[in-house]
């Protein structure tokens, strides 16, 4: 604990460390429960017409798709002052905080966050599954009822949080307060931002394959006048052919990177280069600033809230792992950008006057080839094997498919390996021999089936994979692989997250600003408290399907 804590601190810190967790059903705790009746009360009152209690004019969320931990101390000595040092030294630092589930993806992951349950509650078990009744794999967001608005495109398919089964904080601040209160989600990618944004946002953006701000017709059937002209304004195009110098390098220095597209014609690769950058995260938050000002964020009588989910560290992650130079000068260049944008904020709202929270929707592994130089055995792991190997020994045990299938595997889409219906109800062991035959593949660990019948011994793990199911869209068998063994992309680079290890598992939680303390924690917690502890706050019911806990150690008493 940090030097000068109060001894009432140290009192819920120990409280905080007493508590059994793993159940994710609040504890009996006299602080929770007192927070919890008066969010309660608090709600009803609102919903009547009656003045809430004071909160934060604005709080901010800003969560990078993939950031470890140990970034913290690896990359402190090149952080500003007023960056991530300044949650890190004046807010409530959770340590260990740790999703506990294997569904480590960014998508699950902001759904977790938004709404404080597992993907079991909240109907969203990755980035995409495979849908059994349109026969194709679909994300977590796409929606054919609706369009993209604001793209300069002709008419594409949009997107909306209808399959999202929980209600999100988002969702809740504005019941409490009879609408008062607005949030604005905004993301490089539609997925993160609508499930944070949840179902009636003031403003929910993300930015397209050509490098604009869009929201979706179930929004807005237009877009906003200040949107459209940042759009006009910040065209991505500018950063073709820009040179990425690794920030506090001489001007000699050679480029980490340069934004140049091979094909001229082509711009695909461009784009994907320029959001795994530091421009757009620069991008992103030049477009927060202009929508907390044309929106009047904070200006209200019962408090805002704005969601800014940093896509750039994942998506670099994908191509390079975790520890590559290029990660490195993201995220910080990430702290310098964040500092750039508290400084806006306090000039705005006053110091300290904000709410700021940090976390991740997962980590990331390195590359095999980084931990193959390590001594740690890496390996990608080939879906195609997979669905292989699989379809192989049944077809050895129960002879040709049934009549009328090529196969008994439908599709793999990792994690899920979905059977043909036809199949699981000729053969209702299918399932498990399917997970057996998936074993024989190099990398894969183990598997489970909807039964609970599993190649893992420990009750622990079982439930990390249970925790990920969501009828209907996962599929009859979840494959895990082995450490440091990931899905292959197909092209012998990359890796991904998705795994029950440390490295997808484990993300940083800072909360920041007059509603917390500022003290370490190195107790575990897991990220679903974090939806239950922001409501909390800010004097709120938790989420309708949250059951994570208050982390009521951080909060100050008022």
């Amino acid at each position: 604990m940090r030097a000068g804590a109060s001894n009432a601190g140290q009192r819920r810190r120990r409280a905080a460390l007493a508590a059994p967790r793993g159940s994710h059903i609040p504890q009996p705790n006299r602080h929770v429960m007192l927070r919890l009746l008066r969010a309660a009360l608090l709600g009803v009152l609102a919903a009547a017409g009656s003045p809430a209690a004071a909160r934060p004019r604005l709080t901010v969320v800003i969560v990078s798709e993939q950031f470890r931990p140990d970034y913290f101390e690896q990359f402190r000595a090149s952080f500003s002052a007023g960056g991530f040092r300044r949650l890190l030294e004046g807010g409530s630092v959770f340590r260990n905080c740790r999703y506990e589930y294997a569904a480590t993806f960014p998508a699950s992951g902001a759904a977790v966050l938004s709404t404080g349950a597992y993907p079991e509650l909240s109907g969203i078990p990755a980035e995409h599954w495979y849908d059994r009744q349109k026969h194709q794999v679909v994300s977590a967001v796409e929606d054919a009822s609706y369009f993209t608005v604001g793209s300069g495109q002709p008419r594409r398919p949009g997107a909306s949080p209808r399959k999202l089964l929980a209600g999100t904080i988002a969702d809740q601040l504005r019941l409490a307060t009879a609408g008062r209160s607005r949030a604005v989600s905004i993301s490089l990618r539609d997925q993160t931002a609508v499930l944070f944004g949840g179902a009636k946002p003031a403003g929910c953006y993300w930015m397209d394959e050509g490098g604009r701000f869009v929201t979706s017709s179930y929004y807005s059937d237009t877009l906003p006048q200040w949107a459209e002209a940042f759009n006009k304004t910040h065209p991505a195009l500018r950063f073709r052919g820009q040179p990425w110098t690794a920030a506090g390098a001489p001007p000699s220095a050679p480029p980490l990177r340069v934004l140049a597209p091979v094909d001229p014609i082509n711009l695909q690769e461009f784009f994907a280069a320029f959001l795994a950058s530091p421009f757009a995260v620069d991008e992103e938050f030049d477009f927060a600033q202009e929508a907390i000002a044309a929106e009047k964020l904070g200006e209200g009588p019962s408090g805002d809230l704005l969601v800014l989910s940093v896509s750039s560290p994942f998506l670099l992650g994908l191509e390079t792992g975790a520890q590559s130079p290029l990660v490195r000068d993201l995220v910080v260049r990430l702290d310098r950008r964040m500092e750039e944008f508290f400084t806006w904020l306090d000039s705005r709202y006053g110091v300290g006057q904000v709410c700021i929270a940090f976390t991740a929707t997962q980590g990331l592994p390195d590359s095999p080839e980084s931990l193959d130089a390590g001594g740690l055995h890496a390996e990608r792991v080939s879906g195609e094997q997979v669905a292989a190997a699989v379809n192989s020994r049944l077809t050895a045990l129960y002879g040709r498919a049934p009549r009328g299938l090529s196969s008994y595997v439908e599709k793999y889409v990792f994690p899920w390996l979905y059977l043909r219906q036809e199949v699981t109800e000729l053969y209702p062991d299918a399932a498990r021999l399917a997970g057996e035959a998936a074993m024989s593949v190099p990398g894969v660990a183990g598997y489970l089936v909807p039964n609970g019948r599993s190649s893992f011994l420990t009750r622990e793990t079982r439930q990390l994979l249970a925790r990920c199911w969501s009828a209907g869209r996962a599929g009859d068998v979840l494959i895990a692989y082995q450490p440091y063994h990931f899905e292959s992309f197909g092209n012998g680079r990359g890796v991904a997250p998705g795994s029950l290890y440390n490295y997808d598992t484990v993300v940083p939680l800072l909360l920041y600003g007059p509603a917390f303390q500022a003290e370490i924690f190195d107790a575990v917690v897991n990220p679903a408290d974090f939806a239950p502890t922001l409501a909390a706050a800010l004097d709120i019911p938790p989420p309708s399907s949250a059951n994570g806990q208050v982390l009521a150690e951080a909060l100050k008493e008022r």
